[in-house]
């Protein structure tokens, strides 16, 4: 319906002695454009990732899910046992369910003796790659580490 201007996006409310049905099926349709205009814009809830274009087939492409998904873990590398000194890797495993295990690990202070300081995060990463964080223990990373 339209106002005496003109304009479309004003309701105008008919007697409801009179025609009831269509009174109540303005209010219905009001209440359905204000529901899908606040719908609309949903964004996903807090710690779900968007599922990948394909599926997770490996190891390496759970692993690489993980690095993508947090600043901190970027550069990472497999790990490398024949790399001394070593402080920032993942290590990636399939598991029995068709799900992935990823475990990334970030360290600091004499990494060439071992690091002294570490954080580890624990990973499953599932065939459609929906990530969930089962662990995360270790010192905080400070700040001074982020790229």
């Amino acid at each position: 319906m339209r106002n005496r201007a003109g304009s479309a996006n004003v309701v105008e409310v008919m007697q409801t002695t009179r025609h009831p049905r269509r009174f109540l099926a303005a209010i219905l349709i009001a209440l359905l454009a204000v529901a899908g205009c606040a719908t609309s814009g949903a964004s996903s809830p807090a710690g779900a990732t968007a599922p990948p274009a394909h599926a997770v087939t490996s190891p390496e492409d759970a692993a690489a899910l993980v690095v993508a998904s947090d600043p901190r873990f970027e550069g990472l590398k497999p790990l490398d046992p024949e790399i001394i000194g070593a402080s920032r890797w993942w290590e990636a495993s399939a598991n029995e369910d068709g799900s992935f295990t990823v475990k990334v690990t970030i360290g600091w202070g004499d990494c060439p003796a071992g690091c002294i300081n570490r954080h580890l995060w624990t990973y499953r990463v599932s065939r459609e790659g929906v990530l969930e964080l089962l662990e995360e223990s270790g010192i905080e990373v400070p700040a001074s580490l982020a790229p």
